[in-house]
């Protein structure tokens, strides 16, 4: 196994379990803050830049801002349909909606990129 993937590893299971221990204890802007932390993205940036240079950085992190809409559209679904239709199937609706409009984003911009 490539030290990159074991990095990976125990970096996003350090992540979901701070994130699980401050949600747990109704500590959400901390668990929020923990979740969003770039340490996955500043990792892939540093891998891609000593495997690909930086012409690849700049592509992957343009992708990453264009990728952010769909990500939103998760989330404003996750917020707006729990109170109405409960947890699991607001969150599978937001699943639903990140997969569409990731396709339609990866259709529209996949040859302008």
């Amino acid at each position: 196994m490539e030290f990159k993937y074991l990095l990976y590893f125990v970096l996003g299971g350090t992540v979901v379990s701070l994130v699980s221990y401050f949600a747990s204890h109704s500590k959400g802007l901390m668990a929020a803050f923990f979740a969003n932390l770039p340490v996955i993205t500043l990792v892939t940036f540093i891998i891609i830049y000593v495997e690909s240079g930086q012409k690849n950085v700049v592509l992957y992190a343009k992708s990453l801002l264009i990728m952010l809409f769909p990500w939103l559209a998760y989330i404003f679904s996750v917020i707006s349909l729990s109170s109405k239709i409960g947890v699991i199937p607001s969150l599978v609706t937001g699943l639903l909606a990140y997969f569409v409009f990731s396709y339609l984003i990866i259709k529209i911009f996949a040859i302008k990129i």
